[in-house]
C-alpha cells in the first residue's frame, strides 16, 4: 500500500542519517498489508533557552498551551465530544441487539478518531514550543483517576466521564516528538495548578470555564490560568504569598478588659486564695 507520501525514518535510512533495523509485515483486519521498519538515529540535545510552554489538558479544551508571556493556544476539537455521544447511544442500541462484532469495530473506529486527533494536537504543540524557542511542561496527572472524583451523573456521560481522557497517548506523541526535534519536556505537580492565580499566586475561585481572583481581582480562562502556572512551575505547588497577620491577642481582648501581660499564678484564684 503506498501512501503517497515517504515516512521521515524511511527518509533518514536513505539519506544516510539513520541505521536500519528489523522490517516486520503486519497485515490489519481489513486485509491490508503494512511494512513496519524499525530505525536508529540520533536526535539533537534538548534545551530550553526560552523557557517553558505550559500545557493544560482537559475535556473542553483537549490542550491549551501558554508561553511565559501568556500567549495561549488553544485544542478544542468537539467532534470527538461528539463521535463518544453518538458512539455511546449506538453501543446501547447494538448491545440490546447483541451486536458483539459491530460494537467491537466501533470501539476500534472511536479509538482511531482518537489517536488521530492527539496526532494532531501533540504535532502543533511541538511547532508552538519551537517557534517561541522554549520547552514543554506538561501536568504530571499519573493516578488522576483514583484521586479526582466526579458525580455519578457526570460518569454515565460518555462525552463527559474522566475515565475516558486520554492523557497518555497524548503525554506520549508530545514527547517522543518533542524528542525528534530537540525540545525539552518535564513535568509538573498538578496540584492548585487551576485553583491558584497565575499572577499573584492566591488560592482563586473557579466557576465551570472562567477563573476569577480575589486578591488581585484577575479574571480570565481557566484552562489558560491553569497553563499558565504550569509553565511557571518554580519547585512547589504554588507560589506561596506571605501576608500581614493579625495581633491574637488584641483581637481577642473584649472592651473595657486589660491588653497586659497576664498577672502572676493564683492572684485572683477564688479557690486558693491569694498567692
Amino acid at each position: 500500500m503506498c501512501t503517497g507520501r515517504t515516512p521521515r525514518a524511511l527518509d533518514a535510512i536513505l539519506d544516510g542519517a539513520a541505521m536500519k533495523g528489523g522490517l516486520t509485515l503486519w497485515r490489519s483486519r481489513r486485509g491490508i498489508w503494512y511494512a513496519l521498519l524499525s530505525a536508529t538515529m540520533d536526535v539533537p540535545v534538548a534545551e530550553a533557552s526560552g523557557g517553558w510552554v505550559g500545557v493544560d489538558r482537559g475535556q473542553n479544551h483537549l490542550a491549551v498551551a501558554s508561553t511565559p508571556t501568556g500567549r495561549p493556544r488553544f485544542w478544542t476539537f468537539g467532534v470527538v465530544r461528539q463521535a463518544r455521544r453518538h458512539d455511546a447511544a449506538k453501543r446501547r442500541r447494538l448491545q440490546k441487539a447483541g451486536k458483539r462484532k459491530t460494537i467491537t469495530r466501533l470501539g476500534h473506529k472511536e479509538a482511531r478518531l482518537v489517536r488521530h486527533v492527539n496526532h494532531v494536537i501533540s504535532k502543533q504543540v511541538v511547532r508552538f514550543a519551537v517557534d517561541h524557542g522554549c520547552g514543554i511542561r506538561l501536568e504530571e496527572l499519573r493516578g488522576i483517576r483514583q484521586t479526582a472524583r466526579q458525580r455519578a451523573d457526570t460518569k454515565r456521560q460518555a462525552d463527559q466521564n474522566r475515565d475516558y481522557w486520554s492523557y497518555v497517548d497524548l503525554e506520549t506523541k508530545i514527547v517522543y516528538k518533542a524528542a525528534l526535534v530537540g525540545v525539552p519536556v518535564e513535568k509538573a505537580p498538578a496540584a492548585y495548578t487551576s485553583k491558584s492565580c497565575c499572577r499573584c499566586g492566591a488560592i482563586g475561585q473557579r466557576e465551570r470555564h472562567r477563573f476569577r481572583c480575589p486578591r488581585c481581582g484577575y479574571r480570565g480562562h481557566a484552562d489558560h490560568n491553569a497553563s499558565r502556572n504550569v509553565g511557571r512551575w518554580i519547585g512547589v505547588a504554588c507560589p506561596v504569598v506571605r501576608e500581614r497577620g493579625a495581633s491574637v491577642m488584641g483581637a481577642s481582648v473584649p472592651p473595657g478588659a486589660v491588653y497586659d501581660s497576664p498577672q502572676a499564678p493564683y492572684a485572683t484564684d477564688p479557690v486558693r486564695g491569694t498567692a
